[in-house]
């Protein structure tokens, strides 16, 4: 869809829509208001059919009671009875409307008083008017027969009655009610007759229809008014009279003031829609520019896109548009300086795969020199763990690449007990890790792992023993590794470094020398206190005069170390932080003195657990010796 078509569409939905939807609340508003002030008005206009029969009911009565008043007894040419009640006829006036017929009752026994016989008059009301038996309503809002006494001489002497025309006296009270807006009040007596003021009021009655399309006075003599109401064209309201067996109603047209009102918020929602297009139409000529630009700008886009590098969008002005069409030039621009780059590195990566090619030849016959690296460094570990009488030995070692970077070995043990344990960590993995393995393993096969150094001259105690006159002497392991770092960096290895640890057990005693190491951990039989031993010195192979020293410790029976490389405490725990030498710490008192062998599978599972990949990130290592208790 186009932009100018989206504006379009953005205003109808945005200003024609709403203004529709506020002239047809309107109308609905307006059309419930007007129908429920007929409706009440209706009802006001029923409850004046009430006041209004009333009043004829009394205005009947007085003309009753003044026929009463006037007979002329005396007059000769009165004196036949008919001639009386032909009489009463013409001196009734308008109320001989409502009269069907007149009977004057004698009050006393017959020839008693002159005209006293009972005599009914022909009546007034036309062909099949006369003698028509008086409805029930009629007794009932007159409070029964409508008669008046007929004095002579102050002497009751007669009864005056008159039977009424029901149609006249209800035609006479409906003309009276003051109507509007075409509306036709009614009234409903129990036998379903319908009165009216005029016969075409009747007429349309009959016309109308409630829901259900059941005519309105077949509905209300059924007493259905429920279903006339809520009906779209009329307004029905009914109530029934005080009186009884009367239902005064009234219908109103309502249809065209509907249509009116229609036809008014139509004529309402035009002259909006009107202004609202006069506003577009002001706005055409901003969109018109607007689009020109756009248009202008989707071409340059087609242009680059079809890989035409000099494309340009020449938009101008400093608004929305403006700046998206100096960012598109911006973007051309950086476009052409890419593909420069794509040109410079597809000739690079053309160059790079002939390098891959000669990489994967020299991976090749790295991988080879690797897998040969690693078989020797597994030949660099000791074959097994010596059975030392007095001291209880196990080990775990799990590298992290082909050749690892930790290291643990063992002397030859003496038949006087005395052992040393090496553990170490080369700096890396892989080659260059192994290569300062050997060099370590080297220097100490070549001291005897620390055990003895020739010196000439030395005196001893007992001949053939160690301190002995010509004997060897044993070795003060701080110096090992001052000559070993010395060593390493005269054989100039680069930046290659190695962190060790030596510890030479005899007769309870444990002598410690470490080069970067972690600290030993010792656990003291029976309650398990961890003590800390921490030697100074820096790794092998950094320093070319870098010193060390010597650390004693005193081993009861039941008392254990543990000697480790760095790579158990920097394992990350589930908080992605390493879990530090403070938790190793805690593990190995909780541990400490169990079985040298159980305290190692300890320790394996908990690497296991830190490391779900199987690999650890680093190379770990760890020595357990443990004193053996007293049995």
């Amino acid at each position: 869809m186009k932009l100018r078509s989206q504006l379009i569409l953005a205003f109808l939905v945005l200003a024609v829509l709403p203004l529709a939807g506020i002239v047809g609340y309107t109308y609905v508003s307006s059309a419930r208001a007007f129908r429920a002030a007929v409706e009440a008005e209706s009802l006001e206009v029923t409850r004046q059919i009430s006041v209004g029969l009333l009043r004829t009911r009394d205005d009947v009565r007085g003309y009753m009671r003044r026929l009463g008043t006037i007979l002329p007894f005396d007059d000769p040419q009165y004196a036949d009875p008919e001639a009386l009640v032909e009489f009463l006829w013409s001196t009734m006036g308008d109320g001989a409307d409502f009269v069907d017929a007149l009977e004057l009752v004698p009050a006393v026994p017959p020839g008693r008083a002159s005209g006293a016989e009972r005599r009914r008059s022909p009546g007034s009301g036309g062909p099949g008017q006369r003698g028509r038996r008086p409805r029930d309503w009629v007794a009932r809002v007159f409070g029964g027969p409508v008669s008046t006494p007929v004095h002579r001489d102050g002497d009751v002497v007669a009864h005056l009655e008159a039977a009424i025309r029901p149609e006249n006296l209800m035609r006479d009270v409906l003309r009276r009610i003051p109507r509007s807006g075409g509306a036709v009040p009614f009234a409903l007596d129990a036998e379903g007759d319908i009165y009216t003021s005029e016969p075409e009021e009747l007429e349309l009655l009959e016309e109308v229809h409630c829901a259900g399309d059941e005519p309105l006075l077949d509905a209300l003599a059924a007493g259905h008014e429920d279903l006339c109401q809520g009906m779209s064209e009329w307004v029905v309201a009914t109530q029934a009279a005080a009186e009884g067996e009367l239902i005064y109603g009234i219908v109103r047209p309502i249809g065209p003031s509907l249509a009116e009102m229609r036809n008014a918020s139509l004529r309402n929602l035009g002259v909006g829609v009107g202004i609202l297009s006069l506003s577009m139409l002001a706005v055409a000529p901003l969109s018109n520019r607007l689009t020109r630009r756009l248009s202008h700008l989707t071409r340059q886009v087609d242009r680059l896109a079809r890989g035409d590098a000099a494309a340009r969008a020449r938009l101008g002005g400093r608004d929305e548009v403006g700046k998206l069409g100096e960012a598109f030039n911006r973007m051309a621009r950086d476009q052409e300086k890419s593909r420069q780059q794509l040109l410079e590195q597809e000739r690079e990566r053309r160059r790079q795969e002939v390098d891959r090619r000669l990489l994967e030849a020299e991976n090749e016959r790295q991988t080879s020199e690797l897998e040969e690296a690693r078989t020797f460094q597994l030949s660099l570990l000791p074959a097994g763990i010596p059975e030392h009488p007095d001291l209880e030995i196990a080990v775990f070692l799990r590298t992290a690449s082909e050749v690892g970077g930790d290291y643990y070995d063992f002397s030859r043990l003496r038949p006087d007990g005395l052992l040393t344990i090496a553990v170490g960590d080369a700096t890396g993995h892989g080659a260059r890790a192994g290569t300062m393995v050997t060099v370590v393993k080297s220097l100490l096969s070549s001291a005897d792992m620390g055990h003895f150094r020739s010196v000439s001259g030395t005196a001893s105690p007992a001949p053939g023993a160690p301190g002995a006159p010509g004997a060897p002497a044993l070795l003060d392991l701080a110096d090992f590794l001052s000559h070993a770092t010395a060593t390493i960096r005269s054989m100039n290895l680069g930046r290659r470094a190695m962190a060790l640890v030596l510890a030479r057990y005899r007769d309870g005693a444990l002598d410690l020398a470490s080069a970067g190491m972690p600290p030993v951990l010792v656990s003291r039989f029976p309650a398990g206190e961890v003590e800390e031993i921490m030697t100074s010195g820096v790794p092998l192979g950094t320093l070319a005069n870098a010193s060390y020293e010597n650390r004693r410790v005193r081993l009861e029976p039941g008392d254990a170390v543990l000697l480790m490389s760095d790579g158990l405490p920097e394992m990350l725990g589930e908080d992605g932080e390493p879990i530090g030498y403070a938790a190793v710490a805690e593990r190995w008192r909780e541990v400490g003195q169990r079985p040298a062998a159980e305290a190692v599978m300890e320790f394996e599972r908990w690497v296991e657990e830190l490391s779900p990949q199987g690999v650890p990130a680093d190379d770990v290592t760890f020595v357990v010796i443990r004193r053996r208790p007293l049995e």
